[in-house]
């Protein structure tokens, strides 16, 4: 019988802060903060000047003027060769890949890798990938600190490296977010440190950060290059917040976390064929990237210098200017940075924290035309949002959105915190995309079973992971898409009530073509016995509940359908307009209701047997969300209902935010369902991951 084994010894932090080794660690990364900051200093300086030279003084030497809109096309393919050429020949990989966000753990890296790193970032910071600073300079930093500690002392404890790497990485982006705090705070939640690691590891890394920034201002004064530090020298002034403003700070959290869903999807399904041929692919979407910036050039007339780099030197214009531009322009810029970022992602080096803030705050610029917002307040949930959504940072988002706002950043605090709570929620319940996984996790891929759940139909069960499952995913995610961009308002003023009406039409036609998938499975789905097959698509089990949600659900985007193409008639009477426009929206919603209430008592019938203290299967989550679309959906028909006496709509806020609302709770509901369920059977990985 073996003996139990011994305690492990209890640290006492206070007696290990009296230690000669930890003074002397003190005193190490006192020093260290010194040359790591010049390090990085100067790699900002070279980023800097680099991109100065390409993209303003090169033009007018050689063309006589300013960079016409082709011209970032050729770099970026350049961009693209070099940093796959760095990360191929030379040791290491560059650096983590950033489409997996901050990496936590698996120790600094080698003194050998550190070329890598620098060059990779550089080659992709320089010439316009849409990356930043950070993640490569943490690492520079880290590992610089941690070949410190063995060049003074190879027989170093175990610990003396990580506290030195952390100190080093603290140093390396001292002043870069605005703070040194904010830098050090970054680092630790990455890092998950608390207890009395976080005041062992901490002391050091704020003192070297602390030296670092002092470094910093006084190269600022030596060599007049700047800081290199985010600020906003122009910030709109803030309200106090409302009720109002805290309801969209909900909606400005879904709408980030989705949009930083798609983001890392664009970013993780391109890296497979990034591993086929690197240097290839990685030019090819160097190309891409150029193009995309050409392309907003001309059609907005902005310069493409707002789609590529980071947006750490854009962010304060844009702020500044931000009345000077139309709704248009600014969905356009959104969409294109958000293209060339989820690109950037897949192949490039560099890190996700100033993209993120760029394009929240374009989103929250957005979205202060929408009533009761303010422009403050809209740029702090923004950028806290998309923080939230793509580093799952919530404590280190909230920070960035509100200090960069300096005093105003009080003001807008709690409509920052609602936001990025929302959207780290929702980022933690949504799927990962596919990919997502972290190279070098232990174990295998689950083995999938098909998801049954839509938008209001959410049917259990374990069938195949069918292509059929797939289009219908994406069916629904383009009607609910279209049916939240047809509720805005100011997309009506800007397209007019026919092209409005147009887009309502065409979503209810992919509502109705992936509910007819969706009847489909479920008669596929239907028990043998008790049902008599007929050589028809239709057959009839009411008796059956996934059947019952499936059917209701088809008949209530007949009725969209209905409602919908008759509202594209002009010169209706009251009359007309309430039989064929608002009834069959009426009974549609009610079908979607029925629908969804059906599906979850069978999405919970499929939760009899299971395990106490196991989460919750899919099909359930999604038939909540979706059964929330549907009430939202409820209330837009009511707030559509035709007053007779008038002829006017009764309440057209309210139909158009019930609208715009439901549309996103389907919208999650169908990106989910392209995660499809795992079991607990795993099966070996298919191949071995890559950087």
């Amino acid at each position: 019988m073996s003996e139990p084994a011994a305690p492990t010894p209890r640290i006492d932090p206070a007696a290990v802060i009296r230690s000669r080794p930890y003074i002397a660690a003190l005193l190490l990364a006192a020093v260290l903060g010194v040359p790591v900051s010049i390090i990085a200093y100067g790699f900002l300086a070279l980023v800097a000047a680099v991109q100065r030279y390409v993209f303003a003084e090169l033009p007018n030497q050689v063309l006589g003027g300013p960079a016409p809109a082709w011209w970032p096309v050729p770099w970026l393919v350049l961009c693209g060769l070099l940093t796959a050429l760095t990360i191929r020949y030379l040791p290491g990989t560059g650096g983590h890949s950033p489409a997996f966000g901050f990496k936590a753990g698996g120790g600094p890296p080698g003194g050998r890798e550190l070329p890598g790193i620098f060059l990779a970032a550089l080659a992709t910071l320089s010439l316009g990938a849409v990356l930043g600073p950070e993640a490569p300079l943490i690492a520079v930093g880290g590992g610089l600190g941690a070949l410190a500690v063995r060049l003074v002392k190879k027989d170093a404890p175990p610990m003396a490296p990580t506290i030195m790497a952390s100190a080093g990485s603290f140093a390396a982006i001292s002043t870069l977010l605005g703070s040194p705090v904010l830098g050090a705070f970054l680092i630790m939640e990455v890092a998950g440190i608390g207890g009395m690691t976080l005041s062992l590891v901490a002391l050091p890394g704020l003192l070297a950060s602390g030296v670092g920034a002092l470094v910093f201002v006084g190269l600022d004064g030596w060599t007049g290059l700047g800081t290199f530090s985010l600020a906003l020298p122009v910030v709109p002034p803030a309200v106090p917040p409302t009720v109002a403003m805290l309801a969209w700070a909900v909606i400005m959290g879904a709408v980030g976390a989705l949009l930083g869903w798609l983001i890392r999807w664009v970013g993780l399904s391109i890296r497979p064929l990034v591993h086929l041929n690197r240097v290839a692919v990685t030019s090819a979407l160097g190309l891409l990237i150029g193009l995309t910036a050409m392309a907003y050039q001309l059609i907005s007339g902005h310069s493409f210098t707002q789609v590529l780099f980071s947006g750490q030197d854009a962010l304060p214009e844009l702020v500044e200017h931000a009345t000077d531009y139309s709704l248009g322009v600014l969905l356009l810029l959104i969409a294109c940075k958000t293209l060339a970022y989820g690109l950037s992602l897949s192949a490039f080096r560099g890190g996700p924290v100033f993209p993120s803030m760029f394009i929240g705050a374009a989103l929250g610029i957005a979205a202060s035309w929408l009533p009761g917002m303010n422009l403050a307040a809209g740029i702090g949930m923004g950028m806290g949002a998309m923080c939230a959504a793509m580093l799952r940072l919530p404590l280190t988002s909230t920070l960035l959105a509100t200090l960069l706002l300096g005093v105003d950043g009080v003001a807008v605090t709690p409509q920052v915190v609602v936001s990025v709570a929302v959207a780290f929620v929702i980022t933690s319940v949504l799927p990962g995309p596919k990919g997502s996984a972290e190279p070098g996790e232990a174990g295998g891929v689950p083995r999938r079973a098909g998801s049954k759940a839509g938008p209001a139909a959410a049917i259990p069960g374990a069938g195949r992971a069918a292509a059929r499952d797939r289009r219908m995913a994406w069916l629904f995610i383009i009607g609910s898409s279209l049916f939240a961009l047809g509720a805005v308002p100011f997309y009506a003023e800007a397209v007019g009530l026919r092209l409005d009406a147009l887009t309502f039409f065409i979503g209810s036609l992919f509502f109705t073509c992936a509910a007819f998938l969706q009847y489909r499975e479920a008669v596929d789905a239907l028990p043998a016995a008790g049902v008599v097959r007929r050589p028809s698509f239709w057959v009839w089990a009411p008796r059956n509940l996934g059947w019952l949600a499936a059917a209701v659900q088809l008949a209530g985007t007949l009725w969209f359908n209905l409602s919908t193409v008759d509202a594209l008639r002009v010169n209706l009477s009251v009359e007309l307009a309430e039989q064929r426009v608002w009834r069959p929206d009426a009974l549609g919603s009610i079908a979607f209701l029925v629908s969804s209430g059906v599906a979850l008592r069978d999405a919970g019938r499929a939760m009899a047997g299971r395990v106490a203290g196991r989460p919750r299967p899919r099909a359930w989550k999604i038939g909540v969300i979706n059964l929330a679309g549907s009430v939202a959906f409820g209330l837009s028909a009511v707030g559509a209902f035709i007053v007779p006496s008038t002829g006017d709509v009764w309440n057209a806020e309210l139909s158009n935010l019930g609208t715009f609302a439901g549309a996103l709770c389907f919208l999650t509901g169908a990106i989910l369902m392209l995660n499809q369920e795992s079991t607990a059977a795993p099966v070996p990985a298919e191949r071995e991951a890559h950087p």
